[in-house]
């Protein structure tokens, strides 16, 4: 184990130890949205399933009007020609069809025919399978199936589709410091606001998620937890306790458990970060502080989920801009900077936020990232540099003079 592993040997050292076996399920159309299609499915039938009428019209014998025109005044409806509407079927002996324009329908039966209006065989018929052919295929396997795509799934002939089960991630928030969401406040505690944070990025990767209790700083208490989670679990994350310090058990246990890859990341906020593969599942204990764990969910979390779906990781939207003031990180690892966005006529700021001189809430609401590399870390005011959107381009807010 090397003290501090790259982001990027980190994931690869976890997918070299473990390969997730993806399951599957099979869901209702109206229940598949988002889903990532395990399957290519194709159309069950031609439609049209004859061949039907392009439009409004009556559908013709196109050999009696070789000849001349002939006295369609005269004809029977069902025996010389019959209504033929957009997408209608109708008798095979009527091999053309009149739009519906070109004739004046009689009362009494039959039509007159308007005009320098020629009849040809197949004229304004549309082929058996020219809306769907059977057997052309209607999604893809490994795609997130969108609303559109479930409605071409529906005109192949299908009610339901095979999709890769949400792989289950079981969340466990450890520290005797930790108060449950809406208790009073009291010295010395924090809210469990990571659970929260963990569920909602977890739900949005596509996982599900079962959130434990808080567990207190007690070995057996965390050991029960952690067993009770892999019972159920594809992905275990254990929250706290990942540094060295008197109460910091969770990196023992997962040493003691199982396999533990690594201890000591370098991605900051976050370093003390460890992962361990223990009953053949990845095993991640995310550091306490808010900044930190959602730096872990981001960067490490993610990938893991995306390939227990066999998908990439989604890249985010990005724009370019210049600093508004100095930006300083750690040259020594991929540091997590926190920037706020904002438009100035065609350019865009960039405001960054840092500990110390933002308050934590700004910082978790904060429009925009940027990740210095290694060996980087500090950036002058109008620094021109490309930041990662965590909101959509349109809600970027608009540049106020002071």
């Amino acid at each position: 184990m090397k003290d501090s592993t790259t982001r990027a040997e980190a994931l690869e050292l976890l997918f070299s130890h473990w390969t997730p076996s993806p399951e599957t399920e099979v869901l209702p159309l109206e229940e598949a949205v988002g889903r990532i299609a395990a399957e290519t499915l194709y159309a069950k039938y031609n439609i049209p399933s004859v061949r039907a009428s392009e439009m409004d019209g009556v559908a013709v014998i196109s050999e009696r009007f070789a000849a001349g025109t002939p006295r369609p005044e005269e004809w029977k409806p069902g025996e010389d020609y019959a209504r033929a509407d957009t997408g209608d079927d109708f008798d095979d002996r009527f091999d053309a069809v009149i739009r519906v324009e070109d004739v004046d329908l009689l009362p009494e039966g039959g039509f007159r025919l308007h005009e320098d209006v020629t009849v040809e065989k197949g004229m304004n018929i549309r082929g058996a399978g020219t809306t769907i052919r059977k057997g052309v295929p209607l999604s893809e396997a490994g795609l997130p199936l969108r609303g559109s795509d479930l409605a071409a799934i529906a005109m192949g002939g299908h009610t339901e589709v095979r999709v890769i089960k949400r792989p289950r991630v079981t969340f466990i928030p450890t520290g005797s410091e930790l108060l449950p969401l809406g208790e009073p406040m009291r010295r010395g505690c924090n809210y469990n606001t990571n659970g929260l944070m963990a569920q909602c990025m977890l739900r949005e990767m596509g996982a599900e998620v079962k959130a434990l209790p808080i567990i207190k700083d007690d070995p057996a208490a965390l050991e029960a937890a952690l067993h009770a989670a892999l019972a159920d679990s594809d992905i275990v994350i254990i929250n706290g306790g990942s540094s060295k310090g008197d109460e910091d058990f969770n990196t023992r246990l997962l040493r003691k458990e199982g396999e533990l890859l690594f201890h000591g990341v370098a991605a900051g906020p976050g370093r003390p970060m460890s992962i361990a593969v223990i009953q053949g599942k990845p095993v991640i204990n995310l550091p306490g502080p808010a900044i930190a764990a959602f730096y872990g969910l981001d960067w490490c979390i993610r990938p893991i989920v995306c390939r227990c779906l066999g998908i990439p990781v989604p890249e985010r939207r990005t724009v370019t801009g210049r600093l508004t003031s100095q930006m300083t990180g750690a040259r020594h690892v991929d540091f997590l900077n926190r920037v706020e966005v904002t438009r100035k006529g065609e350019e865009y700021l960039l405001r960054p936020l840092s500990r110390g001189k933002a308050e934590l809430p700004e910082l978790l609401r904060s429009n925009a990232l940027y990740v210095s590399p290694i060996g980087e870390g500090y950036y002058d005011e109008g620094t021109e540099l490309t930041v990662e959107l965590l909101r959509d381009p349109s809600l970027l807010p608009c540049w106020k003079e002071e």
